[in-house]
């Protein structure tokens, strides 16, 4: 993992991406690095004006199952082995969902004997589930979180020694400790910490206001500079955007905690041989989507997984399109699905945990857009909790 640089030293290989809200400026890591991981975008926020758009994550760009799973490998390997067990693993809603159980499994792959558990944060009621704590993640669109508790996991919590926090990127450090704060506030016998990122630009400055001993882990590591420009004032949240949705009650359990890496009940998934399939996730309803895809290719198509995600972009750089649909959790927050048609896809399968209008509205809106291709639902439903 590269060491932070020195405040005072001059920065290497530097990056500047001109977007239309300001000017980001990386450094301390190769531009090719980065380019090999990551694109930009804007951001419809006026509290950041920025997206630095993972190509690995399967939620704003079109990404192979197998590139996903390699990086949730790559993070996993990179948890300390000593953390003292029982490890808790928490998810980061929307965004981390799908990469942050893949990390959890991966680790499970490596440690075999170590007993763990898995939390998300969660912007949906689950029914029945105790909030064990809430923070807020200050940047966002969708700014409040909730964790939710219930079932056999109940058990292990206070128990766990060790917690590893799991997000997509890590700008400042901020929404980890946030985060952790509220965790250790709840599990006060947590020992040890590990925050994990595909990118961490925070040169680990937060590393001091972690409320116990952390270790930081990504794939990549740098600085981040950003230099707002006139439209990123000028840009404004929906009111809508921070309410909560209400899962339904089959929905997945990893909303109120896991002690095994969950699989819905869900009709076979089936392709044929070289048919390009793009599997879409809904918001945190994104680890499945992943299963799925991972099922088409071992059938011999050219599969893709991404997300309907709440995340307010501006079209240009990495967002070449997008299709706006109502939120099927009904929060009334607005959802949007980004380059919906970069994979050239024969098919396009949506991994639902309710069955809304999503498949409907995304066919209508590849019809205007001139593409045959075909929308389809596929219900997934869970049982009990783990």
């Amino acid at each position: 993992m590269p060491e932070p640089a020195p405040a005072s030293a001059t920065p290497q290989h530097e990056l500047a991406v001109a977007l239309p809200t300001g000017t980001l400026t990386l450094s301390w890591v190769a531009p090719e690095r980065v380019n090999a991981l990551c694109d930009f975008a804007a951001r419809a926020n006026p509290k950041r004006g920025f997206l630095i758009v993972s190509r690995v994550l399967g939620r704003h760009l079109p990404t192979p199952p197998e590139a996903l799973r390699a990086a949730a490998d790559a993070l996993a390997a990179q948890i300390p082995t000593d953390l003292p067990a029982p490890v808790l693993f928490c998810g980061m809603a929307e965004t981390a969902t799908g990469l942050a159980q893949a990390v959890w499994a991966a680790w499970r792959g490596r440690h075999p004997v170590l007993a763990s558990a898995y939390v998300q944060s969660s912007r949906q009621t689950a029914p029945g589930a105790r909030v064990l704590c809430r923070f807020e993640e200050g940047h966002s669109h969708a700014a409040s979180h909730m964790v939710q508790v219930a079932g056999a996991v109940e058990e292990v919590l206070p128990q766990a020694r060790s917690l590893v926090i799991i997000d997509d990127e890590c700008s400042t450090g901020s929404t980890f400790v946030e985060a952790a704060e509220a965790l250790v506030a709840a599990l006060p016998q947590i020992e040890r910490i590990a925050c994990a990122s595909l990118t961490d630009w925070s040169a680990q400055a937060f590393l001091s206001r972690m409320p116990r001993p952390t270790s930081a882990h990504s794939l990549i590591a740098g600085t981040l500079d950003w230099t707002p420009g006139a439209a990123q004032a000028a840009t404004s949240l929906a009111p809508t955007a921070n309410r909560h949705g209400t899962a339904p009650a089959t929905g997945m359990r990893s909303r109120t905690g896991l002690l095994a890496p969950e699989s819905a009940t869900r009709a076979p998934a089936t392709a044929a041989p070289g048919e390009r399939v793009l599997v879409l996730g809904d918001g945190e309803h994104a680890y499945e989507a992943l299963r799925i895809a991972e099922e088409f290719a071992a059938q011999g198509a050219v599969t893709t997984v991404q997300s309907i995600t709440r995340t307010p972009a501006m079209l240009g750089h990495a967002m070449q399109s997008v299709t706006t649909l109502e939120d099927a959790y009904g929060s009334g927050a607005t959802c949007h699905v980004y380059n919906l048609l970069a994979h050239r896809p024969d098919r396009i399968v949506i991994a639902a945990e309710i069955a809304g209008g999503q498949a409907e509205a995304l066919a209508r809106w590849c019809a205007e857009a001139g593409s045959p291709v075909m929308v389809e639902t596929l219900l997934c439903r869970y049982g009990e909790p783990a």
